[in-house]
């Protein structure tokens, strides 16, 4: 901070930097949350309380005695002027965006635990740089402090060992928050963009849950589509052909397996009608049209993305008993007045004693195999930057703006 500025300054600038504060320790509050299961933190005590625990509770307790309070969206969003000031805007920019991906795919029920582990140490990390610009900035005009940062320190020091233990999964830094894909609107593209475009929207509009007919039809259209893709790929994809009918046998014995089943709850009309607008298209596109690679291995990850959440809805379908089988009642007339009595027929919940193969073929032929997630090259190195600068800080500091 420059020499120049007053004590006023200082104190109104300490008062920003202590809301950029706030905001990055409530986004480590969150993070332990997310790794570490939920518990009655109140009935625990310092003995008791695990590291992860113990950290979450000295967390909120810091949060809790802080009167600073978030910065308000102006704060955030409008550069400083001095570059210290700057720095914490752009961390504290971060934390709040960052509180947007424990609602998604980060809280602590769809973390692997190393993926845990890794989220953990992260916050602990972070909790221990705010400790120690915490220290350096006390020389600060109406700076407060931490309450009591030495107990957040130990806690934070503590579970980030403990989380080091485990192998660490960086591939957690590509799950979180996304803006939801939206439908491509207008008229249908020429070619095959235009298959493109469909079953793309069929994709998005596959987000609402089908019902039964509804998802017949979807799967008849990527059945077709399928056998009408390998045919036209022998001149510039051929290692797609045996694919993609193999994704139609696999489609055509999904189709086999949901003739008798039923189910009314769900939508699935405008998936249906794109799934339809894309064979449609398809069929339209010659096979010398397609020039390069590239169109057809677009459409193979969108088929790809299709028959996971197609496989999800069946899962889904089943286990929540949305999803019905038809079978037969055998029964006993006796005088109905009728010449030919029909047979008689019950919905029932699909369920392992019932003969369908409905979710074997789903699991094990439908479903792509798991991709392991790749990381960024400087996943590691950012983190044992950070980490080096906390083990080798110097005892002392000669003023606040060091």
């Amino acid at each position: 901070m420059p020499e120049s500025t007053t004590a006023e300054q200082r104190a109104l600038l300490g008062e920003q930097i202590q809301r950029f504060r706030y905001a990055t320790l409530a986004w480590c509050l969150h993070a332990v949350v997310a790794a570490n299961p939920r518990l009655n933190l109140e009935r625990t005590t310092e003995r008791s309380r695990r590291p992860a625990e113990e950290l979450r509770y000295r967390l909120a307790q810091s949060i809790k005695a802080s009167n600073a309070g978030l910065p308000p969206l102006h704060e955030l969003t409008t550069p400083r002027e001095f570059p210290m000031v700057e720095s914490w805007r752009q961390v504290a920019r971060a934390a709040v965006l960052g509180e947007h991906d424990f609602g998604g795919l980060m809280d602590h029920g769809r973390l692997t635990p190393a993926q845990s582990s890794t989220v953990l140490r992260d916050a602990a990390e972070v909790a221990r740089a705010l400790v120690v610009l915490d220290k350096r900035y006390e020389n600060i005009p109406g700076w407060i402090p931490i309450r009591e940062r030495g107990r957040l320190d130990r806690a934070a020091q503590t579970a980030g060992v403990f989380a080091g233990y485990d192998e660490p999964d960086y591939s957690v830094d590509h799950k979180g928050w996304r803006p939801p894909p939206a439908t491509i609107d207008g008229g249908p593209l020429p070619g095959i963009g235009g298959v493109l475009q469909a079953e793309h929207n069929m994709l998005v509009h596959l987000a609402s849950f089908p019902n039964a007919l509804n998802l017949r039809r979807v799967m008849d259209g990527q059945r077709i589509l399928s056998h009408e893709a390998a045919r036209r790929a022998p001149n510039v994809a051929p290692d797609l052909i045996e694919k993609w009918l193999d994704r139609e046998q696999t489609y055509k014995k999904l189709i086999d397996e949901t003739r008798d089943v039923g189910g009314p709850v769900g939508s699935g009309g405008s998936a249906a009608a794109e799934a339809a607008n894309a064979v449609g298209r398809l069929r339209h596109v010659h096979v010398d049209e397609i020039t390069t690679p590239e169109p057809l291995r677009d459409l193979d990850k969108l088929f790809i993305r299709t028959d996971a959440r197609v496989a999800a809805i069946i899962e889904q379908g089943v286990a929540d008993r949305l999803y019905f089988i038809s079978v037969k009642v055998p029964r006993i007339i006796d005088s109905s007045g009728e010449l030919v009595s029909p047979v008689r027929e019950r919905y029932v919940p699909i369920a392992t004693p019932i003969n369908t193969e409905l979710l074997a073929i789903a699991r094990n032929e439908l479903r792509p195999a798991p991709v392991v997630a790749a990381f960024s090259a400087g996943a590691h190195e950012s983190r044992q930057q950070l980490l080096e600068s906390l083990d080798h800080r110097p005892d002392r500091t000669r003023g606040p703006g060091r």
